[in-house]
């Protein structure tokens, strides 16, 4: 299997323009709203808002629509066997709710690098150990992704292919354990680098925070947006 991970393209927009805090605020308003709405008719209109928002964020078409088709192929797991014992109203939600937070994920991704939202969301209170998590995490998948890569070449060099017998299963579980190896080793060699440069566990922000009309207008929206989905999925 050949994993292959890409940063998420970066897009100036009226969004990715405004303070960390409030995008980042109003974006997960709206969407603990969506998470908490239980009729088909505020799914639909979270739907549309997130289509909508995706539009003004000008998230890249094409980016999207993979991403989409993936978020389908998943929601799939879960729509079908609903179907299939009739709750179609059920899978509906399933099928909606999982679009809309995915657009409104994807919105969160363009509109400003992973480091600018994590500062953001150590500004919102988040624990500066729960945000240094958060971007080790997302930094090293890239690299145990890099790792797995030169391990899986260095299989087929070898004349490895993917068989469903006994000796396959034993490589694989070899390389998985050889690559977790590796990211252990990579990980204290991280840590060292770190306590060597005076890390303390506390982030410095390199970013102005700014609270202008723009920001208040955007999350003033949000909470119109929020109250609308709640009012819809009580008055169902």
């Amino acid at each position: 299997m050949q994993v292959r991970l890409a940063l998420p393209p970066q897009v100036d927009s009226c969004l990715a323009r405004l303070d960390g805090r409030w995008r980042l605020a109003s974006l997960l308003l709206v969407m603990a709203a969506l998470a908490i709405s239980h009729t088909v008719w505020a799914n639909l209109l979270g739907l549309l808002l997130a289509g909508v928002v995706a539009r003004l964020a000008r998230v890249p078409p094409r980016w999207l629509l993979e991403r989409l088709i993936g978020l389908g192929l998943l929601l799939l797991l879960f729509v079908v066997p609903l179907a299939l014992l009739g709750q179609l109203t059920q899978a509906a939600l399933v099928l909606l709710k999982g679009f809309s937070l995915g657009l409104f994920t994807a919105v969160l991704l363009v509109s400003a690098a992973v480091e600018q939202t994590a500062q953001a969301a150590r500004a919102l209170g988040m624990p500066a150990l729960l945000v240094q998590l958060l971007l080790l995490t997302y930094r090293y998948t890239f690299l145990l992704a890099d790792e797995l890569q030169r391990l899986r070449l260095a299989l087929r060099l070898r004349g490895y292919r993917n068989r469903a017998d006994w000796r396959s299963y034993q490589v694989v579980a070899a390389a998985t354990g050889t690559l977790l190896v590796r990211g252990a080793d990579r990980a204290e060699r991280v840590a060292a680098a770190m306590r060597c440069r005076g890390f303390d566990g506390q982030f410095v922000m390199l970013d102005n925070l700014r609270t202008g009309w723009a920001e208040r207008g955007t999350f003033a929206a949000s909470v119109l947006m929020a109250t609308a989905l709640l009012g819809l999925s009580w008055w169902g």
